[in-house]
């Protein structure tokens, strides 16, 4: 019987390698991220967040769905609607917010298309 080789990656939230996300328009954030399995080049794949308290990410547009699900913390978007750990959360392509928190927050974010950033009078 032939034995098939598949490749695995665990990546978790206490590991190194956490780099500072760039925020286009607000430099001095406390956001990492670790790359799990996104491609910059098509907006696709999954990644570790983690927001420090305080912090709020730039106003952008989905043009592929998002999901994310909050494993610790606290966040909410611009409209008021507040996430909070163990909600798993689905936006659709076309939708575009900022979110920021209060206490900080650790997420796993799945992008399904590519993000843009715009104005927040846009929202």
């Amino acid at each position: 019987m032939a034995q098939h080789q598949f490749s695995r990656t665990v990546t978790r939230f206490d590991d190194p390698g956490f780099v500072r996300m760039r925020m286009e328009g607000r430099p001095d954030e406390q956001v990492w991220w670790k790359n799990v399995s996104f491609d910059e080049g098509t907006g696709q794949g999954s990644y570790l967040m983690k927001m420090a308290a305080g912090t709020r990410s730039s106003p952008h547009i989905h043009h592929g769905p998002e999901e994310f699900f909050i494993l610790e913390g606290d966040l909410t978007d611009h409209d008021g609607f507040c996430y909070r750990s163990g909600d798993f959360v689905s936006l659709a392509a076309g939708s575009s917010h900022y979110s920021q928190t209060e206490a900080g927050c650790l997420l796993v974010v799945t992008h399904r298309g590519a993000t843009e950033i715009i104005q927040e009078d846009a929202l």
